[in-house]
């Protein structure tokens, strides 16, 4: 049965209950994992929930929607991508990267929704943003978990792994399952990724080596993308990235990363690339780095601040958390030509 929680998530996003889900696309799923980890930590949606939610909301609108799997993580977990909007041109919007960051997925999920029943109904958001007009002209690709395994593991412990091999390795080593947020091979997808100065971390480790890092660089490289825009937890930042001697030299980077602040109030940084061989860049290997080196557009990290309590609280954090970065998509593309 499922919970409250995701009960009022479908309610939200489906309130004529119109979807139907009997041609729904066959994902890997087990009966549910009974977690032996001490360190098991829930959280509100499953994987399983947001992979079938995203589906279903591309049926319920499937004149401006398409619900597309871009690849397989490392324990076979299909990763879900939404189109949303007819526009010849994307930005792409990613979040869990990190499987510790589990309160993005499901704001991302909640965007989705949002934007969809905008865009059907004609409405303007915050009195402003006419989301068919910006979504015909630039739509927006929705990666809300780019890590399932990871986000399993944060939710269900090592369990939730299907491969013993993996399983076996990760209950091997030193991080709880609610610190653990790499994947199912304890790599860190974050900074996995093929940029100029990448550095390894780890003995045997290679750029663009799983499976989660493939696919988002396939998907990259397939479409032709306006912007990335990842979401992370620790902080209230929009960070825009930039390199030195002219890799990924973006001047309106700065621009944009102004009107997304006003548009959220979130402090602004900027992340540079380093060549000195005595300091490690914490951005090296990112999918920020990765995107403005090779497509030459713009990236950003929108950082909202990490979930803490329980109950009513976790609730309330979230919705205030919401109301900061839900239009910032939308004011990304408003403000691309203005």
């Amino acid at each position: 049965m499922l919970s409250e929680s995701v009960l009022s998530v479908r309610k939200e996003l489906f309130p004529q209950n119109k979807t139907a889900v009997s041609d729904m696309p066959k994902v890997n799923i087990q009966k549910k994992v009974q977690p032996t980890d001490a360190d098991m930590v829930q959280t509100s949606l499953s994987f399983e929930n947001i992979y079938y939610s995203l589906w279903e909301i591309a049926g319920r609108y499937s004149s401006f929607c398409q619900f597309r799997v871009i690849g397989n993580s490392h324990d076979e977990r299909m990763i879900p991508m939404l189109e949303v909007g007819t526009g010849a041109q994307m930005i792409f919007c990613v979040a869990g990267i990190n499987g510790t960051q589990a309160l993005l997925p499901e704001l991302l999920l909640k965007m989705a929704g949002e934007y969809c029943r905008a865009y059907e109904c004609g409405w303007k958001l915050d009195e402003f943003y006419e989301v068919k007009k910006l979504l015909d002209k630039i739509r927006i690709c929705l990666i809300p978990i780019l890590n399932p395994d990871g986000y399993e593991i944060r939710q269900n412990g090592f369990g939730a792994i299907r491969n013993p091999v993996y399983r076996q390795m990760l209950r091997m080593q030193s991080i709880p399952a609610e610190d653990f947020g790499y994947n199912a091979r304890g790599m860190d997808i974050s900074h996995n990724f093929p940029t100029v100065h990448y550095i390894r971390s780890r003995m045997g480790e290679e750029p663009a080596s799983e499976n989660e890092t493939k696919a988002l660089i396939r998907i990259i490289q397939e479409y032709d993308g306006r912007g990335l825009l990842t979401f992370a937890q620790s902080g209230r930042e929009i960070i825009y990235y930039h390199c030195q001697q002219g890799v990924g030299s973006l001047p309106k980077s700065y621009r944009l990363a102004r009107h997304m602040q006003k548009s959220s109030s979130y402090h602004l940084e900027r992340e540079q690339m380093t060549e000195s061989a005595r300091e490690k860049f914490k951005g090296m290997g990112t999918p920020e780095q990765y995107y403005i080196q090779t497509k030459k557009q713009p990236a950003f990290r929108i950082k909202v601040p990490a979930q803490s309590g329980n109950g009513r609280g976790v609730e309330e954090d979230k919705k205030a958390v919401y109301e900061e970065i839900h239009l910032l998509p939308l004011e990304y593309i408003f403000s691309l030509d203005n």
